[in-house]
């Protein structure tokens, strides 16, 4: 579903500026997952709701985040973007060790280089072509803060649960990238642009803002929750190999053995990774089996 996204931002870009249409997603995405969440779990919810702790982890995770990495990608290129966010294993894995302190055993260590070797396949890019600048520098952190809201929001707000989780943090970064696309729209900024939906860019549009973004989310944390942020990261690396898929389906594109074989590293990096080796990996990432999505 969030390789989706990047498959039907291909078809909204001419039209609309990137922060309206990432202030739109956002905004979209937290009202369809505050609904969801009314729905399953009733108002009396809202009462446990650590407000300002949740809407602080989603505004500096999700809405500072991702506008490093927008400003990174426009002060580098689309191929520097691609290789730094192949690396969100290691920045799930920093995360770790500084906030939980992991000890990493051999085979953690094995699949998370495995997981950067098949992400940096799967992006069908070379190192060769990327700039080094105040652009990576900015990717990166972005990818940081990623990394450290997906564990404050399974971590640090475990009274919720995973959808009430991932829909408070999603308000957060709502708030920031709304109050952000006012401050560029004043400024007369072609990047806070809009257009008309027509019929032919509508089903992109509407997979761009549920499925790719709220839906994805929804799952993401879900499976952060259960894995840890280290693990759940590695899952990313073959999110440019699922973009080919999309784009084979649709006769877009073709397949390539570069980007099979590296979502298939990915894979048994993973698999290796989880693997209980010498008394089970270090690092107690169980949550609590009541949690429901």
């Amino acid at each position: 579903m969030w390789a989706s996204g990047f498959v039907a931002l291909e078809f909204l870009l001419d039209d609309w500026g990137a922060v309206s249409l990432n202030a739109l997603r956002l905004a979209v995405s937290a009202l369809v997952l505050f609904l969801w969440w009314m729905l399953r779990e009733g108002w009396g919810s809202l009462s446990g709701v650590p407000w300002s702790r949740a809407l602080s982890v989603g505004a500096i995770g999700w809405g500072l985040g991702s506008l490093m990495l927008f400003l990174g990608q426009r002060l580098s290129d689309p191929v520097t973007t691609t290789i730094v966010v192949a690396m969100m294993p290691l920045a799930g894995a920093a995360i770790e060790i500084a906030f939980d302190k992991r000890q990493l055993s051999a085979n953690v260590s094995f699949g998370i280089l495995l997981a950067l070797y098949g992400g940096y396949l799967a992006t069908g890019v070379s190192i060769r072509d990327t700039e080094i600048g105040v652009g990576i520098l900015l990717c990166l952190a972005a990818i940081f803060l990623f990394a450290w809201a997906t564990r404050a929001t399974t971590r640090q707000l475990d009274e919720l649960s995973p959808t009430g989780q991932t829909t408070v943090t999603m308000m957060g970064g709502a708030l920031f990238s709304c109050a952000l696309y006012f401050g560029f729209l004043v400024s007369g900024s072609d990047e806070a642009r809009g257009s008309v939906v027509t019929v032919d860019v509508l089903l992109p549009f509407l997979i761009y803002l549920i499925p790719s973004s709220g839906i994805a989310q929804l799952l993401w944390i879900f499976g952060a929750g259960r894995l840890g942020i280290m693990i759940a990261s590695f899952h990313m690396n073959a999110a440019p190999f699922y973009v080919m898929l999309i784009l084979v389906t649709l006769s877009h594109g073709d397949l390539e053995a570069r980007r099979a074989l590296g979502a298939g590293i990915v894979i048994v990096g993973v698999i290796l990774a989880q693997l209980k080796i010498g008394g089970g990996p270090s690092g107690k990432l169980k949550k609590s089996v009541h949690q429901r999505m």
